[in-house]
C-alpha cells in the first residue's frame, strides 16, 4: 500500500491485494475507486507505489504488470510505459516511484536491484 495527496487535496491510497486505487478526502471520507485487476490498458496488478506530478496526473508503479500506468485526476487511463524485462526501460517489479522538483520520474527496480531515471512519459 503506498498513499499520495492530489494536486485537487484528494488522499489517493494503492491497494495491492485489491489491484485498484482508492480516493477519500482529506478527512478521510471514502470518494471513488479506479482500476480493475488485469494486464490490459487501465487496468492495474499489484500497484506497489503512486505518485501525482505538478500537472494532476497519477503515476501508478504496478509490481505485476511490470510497469508504470499514468492516469488523470479523474482516474481515467491515459499512458502506460514499461513492460518486464532488463533492458533500460524494462522492470521486473517496480516497486517505488518519485518526482523531482524537475519533473524526472524515479522508479526502484526491485528485482533488477537498480533505479531508473525517465525525463519524459
Amino acid at each position: 500500500y503506498d498513499v499520495t495527496v492530489t494536486t485537487n487535496d484528494q488522499l489517493l491510497v494503492a491497494d495491492f491485494d485489491h489491484h485498484c486505487i482508492y480516493t477519500f478526502t482529506l478527512d478521510g471520507n471514502y470518494v471513488s475507486k479506479f482500476a480493475t485487476r488485469g494486464p490490459g490498458r487501465g487496468q492495474l496488478s499489484e500497484p506497489r507505489s503512486l505518485i501525482t506530478d505538478l500537472c494532476g496526473f497519477i503515476l501508478v508503479a504496478e509490481v505485476g504488470n511490470h510497469r508504470v500506468s499514468i492516469f488523470n485526476k479523474d482516474g481515467k487511463f491515459v499512458h502506460c510505459f514499461g513492460s518486464e524485462g532488463s533492458g533500460d526501460g524494462k522492470f521486473k517489479g517496480p516497486c517505488g516511484i518519485a518526482i523531482s522538483p524537475t519533473g524526472n520520474i524515479y522508479v526502484s527496480d526491485y528485482r533488477n536491484s537498480r533505479v531508473q531515471i525517465f525525463s519524459t512519459y
